[in-house]
C-alpha cells in the first residue's frame, strides 16, 4: 500500500512550494492516472513520491516504510521510476539495461544469479522486447527506449512503479498496447503504478482512480467518470 501523509512538494533551497497537504492512500493492485497542466509540478510529485527529492513536509510511506528515511538499497525495493526523457545511453545493449534494474541485488562484483536473469528474462518477455534485447539501446526509437525502462522497473521487481508521461512517444495503438499493458501488471503482480500523461481521452478509460494537480490544489478522484477536465485545465 502507498500511504501519503500530509505531503508538500517543492524546492526548499529557492523556498518554492508546489503544493500542500496531499494525503492519499492508494491499494497494491491499482493504476492510478496524474493529471495537471503543464508546469504545475507532476513530475517534482512523481520524483518525491518515489524518494529522488525530499519533501518540504508530510510523508510517502511504502508498504510500512518511510521512502526518506531508509537506505537507498531499500528505496529500491520499494519504488521505481521512469522519467520522462529516456537515458541518453548508446551503446549499452537492451539486455544490459534491464539487467542494471537488478542492481540493488549486484552487490560488489558478483555475476547475476539465475533468479537475476529470470528476472530480466520475464521483464523483457511481459513488455514484448525480445526482438530488441541484444540492440543497443542508443539506436531505438523513443517508444521502444520506454518499453525498455518499463521492463527495467520490472526487474527491479519495487512495489511502487512511477511513470513520466510514458505515452508522449509512442502513436496511438501503442498507446492503447502500453496501457492494457499497465493495468494488467498492476493487477497480475499486485503492483501500485502512477502515470502522468496528457492523453485523457484515452486514458481515463484504463486507470482505476485519479490524482489531480492545480496550481497549489490536489484533488484524488476515485472513480474517473468522475474527473471534471475544464476544472483540472482551467488555468492551464
Amino acid at each position: 500500500m502507498l500511504d501519503i501523509k500530509n505531503l508538500s512538494t517543492g524546492f526548499q533551497k529557492s523556498n518554492l512550494t508546489l503544493h500542500q497537504n496531499i494525503t492519499v492512500q492508494v491499494n497494491a493492485g491499482s493504476l492510478v492516472l496524474l493529471i495537471g497542466p503543464n508546469g504545475i509540478g507532476k513530475s517534482v510529485f512523481l520524483k518525491t513520491v518515489c524518494g529522488l527529492q525530499a519533501p518540504l513536509n508530510g510523508s510517502v510511506i511504502i508498504n510500512e516504510t518511510n521512502i526518506h528515511k531508509t537506505s537507498p538499497e531499500k528505496r529500491a525495493e520499494l519504488s521505481s521510476i521512469l522519467i520522462a526523457t529516456p537515458p541518453q545511453i548508446e551503446q549499452m545493449s537492451v539486455y544490459e539495461m534491464v539487467l542494471s534494474g537488478r542492481q540493488r541485488f549486484l552487490t560488489g562484483w558478483r555475476n547475476p544469479s539465475q533468479t537475476d536473469i529470470t528476472a530480466v528474462q520475464n521483464a523483457i518477455q511481459k513488455t514484448g522486447i525480445e526482438a530488441f534485447q541484444n540492440k543497443a539501446f542508443g539506436s531505438l526509437s523513443d517508444g521502444v527506449k520506454q518499453k525498455v525502462m518499463l521492463s527495467r522497473c520490472l526487474a527491479q521487481n519495487s512495489q511502487l512503479i512511477l511513470l513520466d508521461e510514458p505515452l508522449a512517444f509512442l502513436d496511438y495503438p501503442s498507446r492503447i498496447a502500453f496501457l492494457e499493458l499497465l493495468i494488467a501488471l498492476a493487477k497480475s503482480e499486485n503492483k501500485t503504478i502512477i502515470y502522468s500523461s496528457h492523453d485523457l481521452q484515452l486514458s481515463l478509460n484504463y486507470c482505476h482512480s485519479v490524482i489531480a494537480l492545480t496550481h497549489q490544489k490536489f484533488q484524488y478522484i476515485n472513480s474517473p467518470e468522475a474527473v471534471v477536465v475544464a476544472d483540472i485545465f482551467s488555468q492551464s
